[in-house]
Protein backbone atom coordinates (compact mmCIF):
# COMPACT_ATOMS: atom_id res chain seq x y z
CA UNK A 1 0.00 0.00 0.00
CA UNK A 2 1.00 3.57 -0.77
CA UNK A 3 1.99 5.03 1.81
CA UNK A 4 1.27 9.73 1.72
CA UNK A 5 4.12 11.35 2.36
CA UNK A 6 4.30 15.04 3.02
CA UNK A 7 7.11 17.24 1.42
CA UNK A 8 8.03 20.73 2.40
CA UNK A 9 9.36 23.43 -0.58
CA UNK A 10 11.03 26.36 0.98
CA UNK A 11 11.49 28.97 -1.67
CA UNK A 12 14.28 31.60 -1.25
CA UNK A 13 14.47 34.50 -2.08
CA UNK A 14 16.99 36.27 -4.48
CA UNK A 15 20.07 36.71 -3.29
CA UNK A 16 19.68 33.91 -0.81
CA UNK A 17 21.57 30.72 -1.09
CA UNK A 18 20.61 28.30 1.46
CA UNK A 19 18.42 28.88 4.52
CA UNK A 20 21.35 28.80 6.53
CA UNK A 21 21.96 32.35 4.82
CA UNK A 22 18.28 32.82 5.40
CA UNK A 23 19.15 32.56 9.52
CA UNK A 24 22.24 34.26 9.29
CA UNK A 25 20.64 37.43 7.76
CA UNK A 26 17.77 37.51 10.47
CA UNK A 27 19.94 37.05 13.18
CA UNK A 28 22.73 39.76 12.29
CA UNK A 29 21.30 41.77 9.41
CA UNK A 30 18.67 44.26 11.32
CA UNK A 31 18.56 46.91 13.83
CA UNK A 32 19.78 46.57 17.49
CA UNK A 33 17.87 43.86 18.98
CA UNK A 34 18.83 41.19 21.39
CA UNK A 35 19.71 37.65 20.60
CA UNK A 36 16.86 36.31 22.70
CA UNK A 37 14.77 33.30 21.21
CA UNK A 38 11.54 36.04 20.67
CA UNK A 39 13.89 38.68 19.02
CA UNK A 40 14.93 36.06 16.86
CA UNK A 41 11.88 34.92 15.58
CA UNK A 42 10.84 39.07 15.12
CA UNK A 43 13.98 39.20 12.97
CA UNK A 44 13.19 36.22 10.68
CA UNK A 45 9.35 37.11 10.34
CA UNK A 46 10.69 40.39 9.38
CA UNK A 47 13.37 39.66 6.71
CA UNK A 48 10.64 36.86 5.08
CA UNK A 49 7.91 39.07 5.37
CA UNK A 50 8.15 41.10 2.39
CA UNK A 51 9.46 38.56 0.29
CA UNK A 52 6.96 35.64 0.67
CA UNK A 53 3.65 34.69 1.34
CA UNK A 54 1.60 34.12 4.38
CA UNK A 55 2.06 30.35 4.19
CA UNK A 56 5.95 30.17 3.47
CA UNK A 57 6.65 32.54 6.38
CA UNK A 58 4.67 29.99 9.07
CA UNK A 59 7.07 26.89 7.11
CA UNK A 60 10.09 29.16 7.47
CA UNK A 61 8.98 30.30 10.99
CA UNK A 62 8.32 26.34 12.28
CA UNK A 63 11.83 25.13 10.65
CA UNK A 64 13.64 27.82 13.20
CA UNK A 65 11.47 27.30 15.79
CA UNK A 66 12.15 22.99 15.10
CA UNK A 67 15.90 24.03 14.81
CA UNK A 68 15.90 26.07 18.39
CA UNK A 69 13.85 23.46 20.02
CA UNK A 70 15.94 20.76 19.34
CA UNK A 71 19.38 22.15 20.05
CA UNK A 72 18.06 23.42 23.71
CA UNK A 73 19.28 20.58 26.66
CA UNK A 74 18.21 20.51 30.89
CA UNK A 75 21.13 20.37 33.27
CA UNK A 76 20.65 18.82 36.14
CA UNK A 77 22.13 17.78 39.07
CA UNK A 78 21.35 13.65 40.00
CA UNK A 79 21.94 12.36 43.62
CA UNK A 80 23.27 9.09 42.94
CA UNK A 81 24.00 8.11 46.58
CA UNK A 82 22.41 9.81 48.70
CA UNK A 83 24.16 10.14 52.67
CA UNK A 84 22.68 7.18 54.84
CA UNK A 85 20.28 7.88 58.23
CA UNK A 86 22.24 6.65 61.05
CA UNK A 87 22.37 6.06 64.83
CA UNK A 88 25.48 6.31 66.51
CA UNK A 89 26.63 7.12 70.51
CA UNK A 90 28.07 10.44 72.05
CA UNK A 91 31.09 10.90 71.73
CA UNK A 92 31.91 9.04 68.43
CA UNK A 93 32.80 9.96 64.76
CA UNK A 94 30.08 10.66 62.15
CA UNK A 95 30.73 10.68 58.28
CA UNK A 96 27.92 11.49 56.02
CA UNK A 97 29.03 10.80 52.47
CA UNK A 98 27.14 11.96 49.12
CA UNK A 99 27.76 10.47 45.78
CA UNK A 100 26.27 13.01 42.65
CA UNK A 101 26.21 13.27 38.78
CA UNK A 102 25.37 15.75 36.28
CA UNK A 103 24.93 15.86 32.05
CA UNK A 104 26.32 19.05 32.08
CA UNK A 105 29.89 18.42 30.54
CA UNK A 106 33.16 18.95 32.27
CA UNK A 107 31.13 20.05 35.34
CA UNK A 108 32.73 21.69 38.73
CA UNK A 109 30.69 20.76 42.28
CA UNK A 110 29.56 22.63 44.65
CA UNK A 111 28.16 21.32 47.85
CA UNK A 112 26.79 23.11 50.88
CA UNK A 113 25.38 20.85 54.22
CA UNK A 114 22.93 21.80 56.44
CA UNK A 115 21.91 21.00 60.08
CA UNK A 116 18.18 21.73 60.32
CA UNK A 117 17.81 23.77 57.59
CA UNK A 118 21.02 25.87 58.55
CA UNK A 119 24.25 26.03 56.45
CA UNK A 120 26.97 24.61 58.52
CA UNK A 121 30.50 26.11 58.49
CA UNK A 122 33.56 23.94 59.47
CA UNK A 123 34.75 24.25 63.35
CA UNK A 124 35.68 22.01 66.17
CA UNK A 125 32.54 19.35 65.54
CA UNK A 126 32.33 19.82 61.51
CA UNK A 127 34.76 19.21 58.74
CA UNK A 128 33.83 19.11 54.91
CA UNK A 129 30.77 20.86 55.49
CA UNK A 130 31.58 21.53 51.55
CA UNK A 131 32.36 18.99 50.48
CA UNK A 132 30.75 15.40 49.00
CA UNK A 133 31.67 14.46 52.71
CA UNK A 134 30.92 15.80 56.12
CA UNK A 135 32.19 14.73 59.14
CA UNK A 136 31.23 15.47 63.05
CA UNK A 137 33.43 14.52 65.68
CA UNK A 138 32.54 13.42 69.28
CA UNK A 139 29.48 14.22 68.30
CA UNK A 140 26.64 15.43 71.50
CA UNK A 141 23.07 15.14 71.11
CA UNK A 142 23.37 18.43 70.18
CA UNK A 143 24.02 17.57 67.19
CA UNK A 144 21.61 15.04 66.37
CA UNK A 145 18.96 15.97 63.96
CA UNK A 146 18.42 16.54 59.97
CA UNK A 147 20.90 16.81 58.40
CA UNK A 148 20.63 18.17 54.20
CA UNK A 149 23.05 18.01 51.43
CA UNK A 150 23.08 20.40 48.31
CA UNK A 151 25.17 19.48 45.45
CA UNK A 152 25.07 22.03 42.54
CA UNK A 153 27.85 22.68 39.44
CA UNK A 154 29.58 25.84 39.45
CA UNK A 155 30.54 26.54 36.29
CA UNK A 156 27.22 26.42 34.71
CA UNK A 157 23.60 27.13 34.98
CA UNK A 158 22.17 23.37 36.86
CA UNK A 159 19.46 22.66 38.41
CA UNK A 160 20.38 21.73 42.03
CA UNK A 161 20.06 18.26 43.95
CA UNK A 162 19.32 17.80 47.37
CA UNK A 163 19.60 15.01 49.87
CA UNK A 164 18.77 14.47 53.64
CA UNK A 165 19.99 12.03 56.34
CA UNK A 166 18.94 11.76 59.75
CA UNK A 167 21.04 11.30 62.86
CA UNK A 168 20.09 10.05 65.66
CA UNK A 169 22.43 10.28 68.82
CA UNK A 170 22.19 7.94 71.85
CA UNK A 171 23.33 8.60 75.21
CA UNK A 172 25.38 6.33 77.28
CA UNK A 173 23.06 4.38 79.45
CA UNK A 174 21.69 6.81 82.55
CA UNK A 175 20.03 4.53 85.58
CA UNK A 176 16.77 6.06 86.60
CA UNK A 177 15.66 3.84 88.72
CA UNK A 178 18.20 1.98 91.47
CA UNK A 179 17.30 -1.17 92.91
CA UNK A 180 15.91 -0.99 96.42
CA UNK A 181 16.72 -3.76 99.46
CA UNK A 182 14.50 -5.84 99.92
CA UNK A 183 13.25 -7.77 103.27
CA UNK A 184 11.90 -11.15 102.90
CA UNK A 185 11.41 -14.67 105.17
CA UNK A 186 13.18 -17.61 104.55
CA UNK A 187 11.97 -19.17 101.41
CA UNK A 188 9.90 -16.18 100.12
CA UNK A 189 10.92 -14.81 97.12
CA UNK A 190 12.96 -11.77 96.75
CA UNK A 191 13.36 -9.54 93.74
CA UNK A 192 14.77 -6.57 92.33
CA UNK A 193 14.83 -4.11 89.09
CA UNK A 194 16.80 -1.29 87.95
CA UNK A 195 15.48 1.07 85.18
CA UNK A 196 18.20 2.26 82.02
CA UNK A 197 17.58 5.12 79.76
CA UNK A 198 19.53 5.74 76.90
CA UNK A 199 22.33 2.88 75.88
CA UNK A 200 22.28 1.11 71.94
CA UNK A 201 22.05 -2.51 72.67
CA UNK A 202 21.73 -3.08 76.56
CA UNK A 203 22.37 -5.87 78.64
CA UNK A 204 22.03 -6.41 82.10
CA UNK A 205 24.28 -8.93 84.43
CA UNK A 206 23.42 -8.87 88.03
CA UNK A 207 26.16 -9.44 91.02
CA UNK A 208 25.64 -10.73 94.12
CA UNK A 209 28.41 -10.72 96.93
CA UNK A 210 30.64 -9.71 94.46
CA UNK A 211 30.04 -12.54 92.19
CA UNK A 212 27.91 -13.17 88.52
CA UNK A 213 24.61 -14.34 88.98
CA UNK A 214 24.26 -17.46 86.52
CA UNK A 215 21.20 -16.60 84.34
CA UNK A 216 20.77 -12.89 85.84
CA UNK A 217 20.71 -10.96 82.92
CA UNK A 218 17.76 -9.15 82.68
CA UNK A 219 17.00 -6.10 83.80
CA UNK A 220 15.31 -7.45 87.35
CA UNK A 221 16.03 -10.68 89.71
CA UNK A 222 14.49 -12.86 91.78
CA UNK A 223 15.81 -15.60 94.01
CA UNK A 224 14.24 -17.74 96.79
CA UNK A 225 15.57 -16.40 99.63
CA UNK A 226 17.50 -18.18 102.00
CA UNK A 227 19.01 -17.55 105.79
CA UNK A 228 22.83 -17.37 104.18
CA UNK A 229 21.31 -14.44 102.00
CA UNK A 230 20.79 -12.54 104.37
CA UNK A 231 23.08 -9.29 104.96
CA UNK A 232 23.84 -10.07 100.67
CA UNK A 233 24.88 -7.14 98.62
CA UNK A 234 23.70 -7.13 95.10
CA UNK A 235 23.93 -4.53 92.16
CA UNK A 236 23.64 -4.83 88.74
CA UNK A 237 26.50 -4.05 85.94
CA UNK A 238 24.39 -2.62 82.54
CA UNK A 239 26.46 -2.54 79.51
CA UNK A 240 25.77 -1.48 75.83
CA UNK A 241 27.39 -0.09 72.81
CA UNK A 242 27.66 3.39 74.26
CA UNK A 243 29.21 2.26 77.49
CA UNK A 244 28.72 0.49 81.09
CA UNK A 245 28.18 2.01 84.20
CA UNK A 246 27.07 0.09 87.76
CA UNK A 247 24.05 0.21 89.87
CA UNK A 248 23.92 1.09 93.87
CA UNK A 249 24.14 -2.18 95.92
CA UNK A 250 21.17 -3.07 97.44
CA UNK A 251 20.91 -5.01 100.66
CA UNK A 252 18.83 -8.62 101.04
CA UNK A 253 17.22 -8.72 104.52
CA UNK A 254 15.81 -12.57 104.77
CA UNK A 255 14.37 -13.07 108.20
CA UNK A 256 13.78 -16.37 109.96
CA UNK A 257 10.88 -17.63 111.68
CA UNK A 258 11.17 -17.37 115.69
CA UNK A 259 12.92 -19.86 117.43
CA UNK A 260 12.73 -20.39 121.16
CA UNK A 261 16.68 -20.93 122.62
CA UNK A 262 15.31 -20.79 126.52
CA UNK A 263 12.00 -22.32 127.71
CA UNK A 264 9.90 -21.02 130.82
CA UNK A 265 10.47 -22.92 134.01
CA UNK A 266 7.50 -23.90 136.37
CA UNK A 267 7.56 -23.89 140.25
CA UNK A 268 5.71 -23.20 143.34
CA UNK A 269 4.55 -19.56 143.53
CA UNK A 270 4.48 -18.17 147.32
CA UNK A 271 1.13 -16.74 148.31
CA UNK A 272 1.41 -13.19 148.50
CA UNK A 273 4.75 -12.75 146.69
CA UNK A 274 5.49 -12.97 143.07
CA UNK A 275 7.11 -15.37 140.62
CA UNK A 276 8.28 -14.36 137.59
CA UNK A 277 8.24 -16.86 134.46
CA UNK A 278 10.80 -15.99 131.18
CA UNK A 279 11.69 -16.87 127.65
CA UNK A 280 14.46 -16.57 125.27
CA UNK A 281 14.26 -16.63 121.62
CA UNK A 282 15.70 -15.82 118.82
CA UNK A 283 14.62 -13.63 115.79
CA UNK A 284 13.40 -10.17 114.39
CA UNK A 285 10.76 -8.15 115.34
CA UNK A 286 9.90 -10.27 118.01
CA UNK A 287 6.30 -10.08 119.48
CA UNK A 288 5.18 -12.02 123.00
CA UNK A 289 1.94 -12.86 124.45
CA UNK A 290 1.74 -15.24 127.75
CA UNK A 291 -0.93 -17.40 128.26
CA UNK A 292 -2.72 -19.15 131.47
CA UNK A 293 -5.04 -21.89 130.70
CA UNK A 294 -4.81 -21.39 126.89
CA UNK A 295 -6.31 -17.55 127.79
CA UNK A 296 -4.12 -14.91 126.62
CA UNK A 297 -3.12 -12.91 129.94
CA UNK A 298 -3.77 -8.94 129.37
CA UNK A 299 -1.09 -6.51 129.22
CA UNK A 300 1.43 -9.84 129.23
CA UNK A 301 3.33 -9.52 125.86
CA UNK A 302 7.46 -9.18 126.83
CA UNK A 303 9.79 -12.42 127.21
CA UNK A 304 9.10 -12.19 130.83
CA UNK A 305 5.54 -12.54 132.88
CA UNK A 306 5.76 -11.47 136.42
CA UNK A 307 3.02 -12.68 139.19
CA UNK A 308 2.67 -10.43 141.60
CA UNK A 309 0.76 -10.66 144.97
CA UNK A 310 0.22 -14.36 144.23
CA UNK A 311 -2.77 -15.80 145.29
CA UNK A 312 -4.50 -19.10 145.19
CA UNK A 313 -6.03 -18.28 141.42
CA UNK A 314 -2.57 -18.16 139.82
CA UNK A 315 -1.75 -21.70 140.37
CA UNK A 316 -2.30 -22.95 136.50
CA UNK A 317 -0.72 -23.72 133.20
CA UNK A 318 1.68 -21.52 131.42
CA UNK A 319 3.01 -20.80 128.50
CA UNK A 320 3.82 -17.70 125.90
CA UNK A 321 3.89 -17.44 122.02
CA UNK A 322 6.47 -15.61 120.22
CA UNK A 323 5.44 -14.22 116.70
CA UNK A 324 7.29 -12.50 113.93
CA UNK A 325 6.10 -11.11 110.24
CA UNK A 326 7.94 -14.63 109.68
CA UNK A 327 6.47 -17.11 111.86
CA UNK A 328 4.98 -18.42 115.09
CA UNK A 329 6.17 -20.31 118.20
CA UNK A 330 5.02 -21.79 120.78
CA UNK A 331 6.84 -22.34 124.46
CA UNK A 332 6.44 -25.83 126.35
CA UNK A 333 3.64 -25.64 129.15
CA UNK A 334 4.61 -25.19 132.72
CA UNK A 335 2.41 -25.19 136.17
CA UNK A 336 2.73 -23.04 138.54
CA UNK A 337 1.63 -24.03 142.19
CA UNK A 338 0.76 -21.68 144.88
CA UNK A 339 1.55 -22.18 148.35
CA UNK A 340 2.26 -20.23 151.52
CA UNK A 341 5.16 -18.10 151.82
CA UNK A 342 6.68 -20.51 154.78
CA UNK A 343 5.99 -23.68 152.54
CA UNK A 344 7.89 -21.78 149.98
CA UNK A 345 11.07 -21.51 151.95
CA UNK A 346 10.41 -24.68 153.92
CA UNK A 347 10.21 -25.88 150.02
CA UNK A 348 13.44 -24.11 149.86
CA UNK A 349 15.67 -25.51 152.32
CA UNK A 350 15.47 -22.66 155.51
CA UNK A 351 14.48 -24.21 158.95
CA UNK A 352 14.18 -22.30 162.07
CA UNK A 353 14.27 -24.06 165.77
CA UNK A 354 14.20 -22.10 169.14
CA UNK A 355 15.76 -24.12 172.36
CA UNK A 356 14.39 -24.34 175.41
CA UNK A 357 10.71 -24.48 174.95
CA UNK A 358 9.16 -23.16 177.15
CA UNK A 359 12.18 -19.95 177.80
CA UNK A 360 13.50 -17.92 180.71
CA UNK A 361 15.79 -15.40 180.18
CA UNK A 362 18.11 -16.63 177.23
CA UNK A 363 17.47 -19.12 173.88
CA UNK A 364 19.59 -20.75 171.19
CA UNK A 365 18.19 -20.10 167.90
CA UNK A 366 18.90 -23.31 165.34
CA UNK A 367 19.08 -21.49 161.70
CA UNK A 368 19.54 -23.71 158.54
CA UNK A 369 19.52 -21.79 155.48
CA UNK A 370 20.21 -23.83 152.07
CA UNK A 371 23.62 -21.34 151.22
CA UNK A 372 25.26 -18.44 152.89
CA UNK A 373 22.94 -15.42 152.97
CA UNK A 374 21.66 -12.81 155.33
CA UNK A 375 19.32 -13.21 157.68
CA UNK A 376 17.01 -11.86 160.09
CA UNK A 377 15.78 -13.36 162.96
CA UNK A 378 13.00 -11.47 165.02
CA UNK A 379 10.37 -11.71 167.47
CA UNK A 380 6.58 -10.47 166.69
CA UNK A 381 3.47 -10.63 169.79
CA UNK A 382 0.41 -12.94 168.52
CA UNK A 383 -1.15 -9.57 167.50
CA UNK A 384 1.61 -9.75 164.44
CA UNK A 385 3.75 -6.15 166.19
CA UNK A 386 7.56 -6.22 165.85
CA UNK A 387 8.50 -7.02 169.91
CA UNK A 388 12.59 -6.53 169.06
CA UNK A 389 15.15 -8.38 166.81
CA UNK A 390 16.66 -11.60 168.51
CA UNK A 391 19.18 -11.95 165.96
CA UNK A 392 20.65 -10.49 162.48
CA UNK A 393 23.54 -11.26 160.65
CA UNK A 394 25.40 -13.55 157.50
CA UNK A 395 24.73 -17.18 157.90
CA UNK A 396 27.12 -19.82 156.43
CA UNK A 397 24.34 -21.77 154.39
CA UNK A 398 24.83 -24.77 157.05
CA UNK A 399 23.01 -25.08 160.35
CA UNK A 400 23.96 -22.70 162.92
CA UNK A 401 23.47 -22.12 166.65
CA UNK A 402 23.28 -18.40 167.58
CA UNK A 403 22.40 -17.56 171.34
CA UNK A 404 19.87 -14.51 171.96
CA UNK A 405 18.71 -12.86 175.28
CA UNK A 406 14.85 -12.81 176.19
CA UNK A 407 15.02 -11.36 179.34
CA UNK A 408 13.74 -7.75 178.28
CA UNK A 409 10.41 -9.81 176.73
CA UNK A 410 7.75 -10.39 178.69
CA UNK A 411 6.45 -13.61 179.50
CA UNK A 412 3.75 -14.37 176.85
CA UNK A 413 3.47 -16.31 173.68
CA UNK A 414 5.61 -15.20 170.92
CA UNK A 415 7.04 -16.30 167.23
CA UNK A 416 10.44 -16.21 165.98
CA UNK A 417 10.45 -15.12 162.15
CA UNK A 418 13.42 -15.79 159.88
CA UNK A 419 13.77 -13.32 156.88
CA UNK A 420 16.02 -14.17 154.37
CA UNK A 421 15.41 -12.10 150.86
CA UNK A 422 12.12 -13.25 149.72
CA UNK A 423 12.10 -16.40 152.19
CA UNK A 424 10.33 -16.20 155.68
CA UNK A 425 9.80 -19.20 158.17
CA UNK A 426 8.67 -19.15 161.33
CA UNK A 427 8.55 -20.56 164.68
CA UNK A 428 6.66 -20.42 168.50
CA UNK A 429 8.38 -18.84 171.50
CA UNK A 430 7.23 -19.64 175.13
CA UNK A 431 8.67 -16.93 177.60
CA UNK A 432 7.68 -18.17 181.19
CA UNK A 433 9.62 -17.14 184.19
Amino acid sequence: MNQLRHVSVVLLPSGVESVQDLEKKAFYQFSPCSTTFRCIMKRLSSFVGGLLPGALVLGMVGIVLFGVRASATEYRVRIDQPPQDITVCVGQTVTLTVQASTNYPNPQYGFQWLYNNTPISDNSTYSGSSTNTLTISNITQNEAGQYTVIVSVTNGTVTPATAVAQVTVIPGPTITQQPQNVTVCEGQIAAMSVQVSGGLNVTYQWYAGGMPVPGATASSISQTATAQMNGLQVYCKITSDCGSIDSDPATVTVGTAPTITQQPQGGTAAIGGSFQLSVQAQGDNLQYQWYKDNQPISGATNSTYTITNVTANDAGQYKVVVTNNCGTVESSVVTIATASVEDEAYAAGYRLRVDPQPASDYVTLVLTTPSATTATIELLDMAGRTVGTLWQGLVSGAEQKLDASVISVAPGMYRCVLRSGRYQISTPLVIVR
